[in-house]
């Protein structure tokens, strides 16, 4: 990685601790049962940090990927966790992202994470909504990775066991193909060694001129 993507990545981690504690807050929110005084204190001190931030939100446009050139700038060394620094699904610059960690391993996707009361649909259960989003990203990830950034187009998700709260939950994913600008990517998701969820995708890498017409030299895919 040269000198001004390291900038760039150690500039932006620096956020990382206080999104991490929105997460918390967003999961004390979720949780809480305290009175209405403790409720008035907490939303004034939320009112505090947010006119603090207001004056220095940044202009321009958005993309998951930190860095402008998208997808054409991951690395195969790259930590996809650093390179989607903005992803509403894994990134540690995102308070809204998920607590699920991405890892690559010989070209595979690994994932970790524990789901919390923010992220439950059925009784106890995380919900099944959520668990489709983190296929799409494990999957989208996995396309990355292979230097295959695309869009999706379909997405086959087959609920095995309801996906419980509170515990730790596996992923993976692998590439299952090319065929033009068709993108394959396979995953599966896992409670132990029960198979809690499998998933297959399609993906559509676009033309250029089409890419750079919606997205603007190309940024933000993947």
């Amino acid at each position: 990685m040269n000198d001004a993507r390291e900038s760039i990545f150690a500039q932006h981690a620096q956020r990382h601790p206080l999104a991490d504690a929105t997460r918390r807050l967003i999961d004390e929110i979720r949780s809480t049962e305290a009175p209405d005084a403790v409720l008035k204190e907490t939303l004034s001190a939320v009112e505090k940090a947010i006119a603090l931030l207001a004056p220095h939100r940044g202009q321009g446009g958005f993309a998951q990927a930190l860095l402008a050139d998208g997808a054409a700038a991951f690395e195969s060394e790259s930590d996809p966790m650093v390179f989607f620094a903005n992803s509403p699904f894994i990134g540690r610059g995102n308070p809204l992202a998920l607590p699920v960690e991405f890892s690559v391993r010989d070209g595979v996707v690994h994932g970790r994470g524990i789901f919390t009361g923010p992220y439950c649909g059925p009784p106890n259960f995380v919900h099944g909504g959520v668990i489709a989003g983190v296929f799409d990203e494990l999957l989208g990830t996995v396309n990355v990775v292979h230097e295959q950034g695309a869009m999706t187009g379909t997405l086959t998700v087959r609920y095995r066991q309801p996906t419980p709260l509170f515990e730790e939950i596996r992923m993976e994913g692998h590439q299952a193909g090319v065929d033009g600008r068709k993108v394959f990517a396979e995953g599966t998701m896992w409670h132990g060694d029960t198979l809690l969820a499998e998933a297959e995708g399609i993906f559509i890498r676009l033309p250029d001129e089409v890419r750079n017409q919606i997205f603007g030299n190309g940024q933000g895919l993947g």
